[in-house]
């Protein structure tokens, strides 16, 4: 689909940034997935190893091919439903709006959007040494609106996307008249 089709953006509305979680959030559950992926394996040298005859037996070989199946199987939904919530999920800032594209699960999307104007405070966050080294944070947007608090959660940058909001928000302020500074 089509990021125009799903946002509606008005005619004379720009564009600012478009945000995704950092791409590092991905490579981390696909090293986890992948780690998780050679557990069978290491446990079919470890069962060679101690009671080799399991593995040859009538029943116990086709009960362990079908165990390990489903295993893999599992694993792959897991991959599937982390990988569309990681692509699907999307923060858009637009000269006039913010718009929050957040998957939940497989079949469940949720777009909320926020007018400039009624951004209060903008806070960035980086927690922990991995976001600090791959510089990759949250951005939480206090308003005074129906949804309380917009996040922007794992987005690379986090503070000069909150330093570029406030700009952003003063900019619409005195596009619309007002003067009320927002909250740095």
């Amino acid at each position: 689909m089509n990021l125009d089709q799903l946002i509606h953006r008005k005619p004379e509305e720009k564009v600012v940034f478009y945000l995704r979680r950092h791409p590092i959030i991905l490579v981390s559950q696909v090293l986890l997935i992948a780690a998780l992926g050679l557990v069978p394996v290491a446990g079919y040298f470890l069962v060679s190893a101690i009671w080799p005859a399991l593995l040859t037996g009538a029943v116990a070989r086709p009960a362990l091919v079908l165990l390990a199946s489903g295993y893999y199987l599992s694993l792959w939904l897991f991959f599937l439903s982390n990988f569309v919530d990681y692509y699907l999920d999307a923060w858009v800032v637009t000269d006039d709006r913010v718009l929050s594209v957040e998957q939940r699960g497989l079949f469940s999307r949720t777009v909320s959007e926020l007018d400039l104007a009624k951004i209060q405070d903008v806070t960035s966050e980086v927690k922990g040494f991995f976001p600090f080294l791959f510089n990759y944070g949250s951005v939480f947007i206090q308003t005074a609106a129906e949804v309380e608090r917009f996040d922007f959660e794992q987005v690379p940058r986090p503070h000069e996307v909150r330093k570029s909001l406030l700009g952003l928000v003063e900019a619409d302020r005195k596009k619309q008249g007002e003067t009320k500074p927002a909250g740095e």
